[in-house]
């Protein structure tokens, strides 16, 4: 379901700044909590991904044992709790406790070099 990320308590507004692109290290992820509620963010250049930072698997943070998610090719966010694969550009699993499963997609976007919350301006 694209809209899953809504029912997870206090999903943010779409239009809510996340934080600045530079935050966000290229071809790597940022783990942030927005007044509590989890996301990660994915970022290839200046396109960026977000997901609800909650394994399917068991609900824990996919950071919950260290902060190094994404494979040496940059194709595979794992979850550190389990060894959960999900493909980092769509949040599909596709290794280990992660196939069959999919990380809940967030839409954003990048504005003045800021990224905010939803997909549309």
């Amino acid at each position: 379901m694209a809209d899953a990320w809504r029912s997870y308590s206090g999903a943010p507004e779409p239009g809510t700044a996340i934080c600045a692109l530079d935050d966000v290290p290229n071809d790597d992820t940022l783990c942030i909590a927005l007044d509590g509620f989890p996301i990660i963010l994915v970022r290839r250049n200046d396109a960026v991904r977000a997901f609800v930072n909650a394994c399917p698997h068991q609900y824990l943070p996919l950071n919950h044992r260290g902060d190094r998610l994404i494979s040496a090719d940059k194709t595979v966010l794992r979850c550190t709790s389990h060894g959960a694969g999900f493909a980092a550009d769509t949040g599909e699993g596709v290794e280990g406790l992660g196939i069959g499963q999919c990380l809940d997609p967030i839409p954003v976007r990048v504005n003045r070099l800021m990224v905010l919350i939803g997909a549309t301006p």
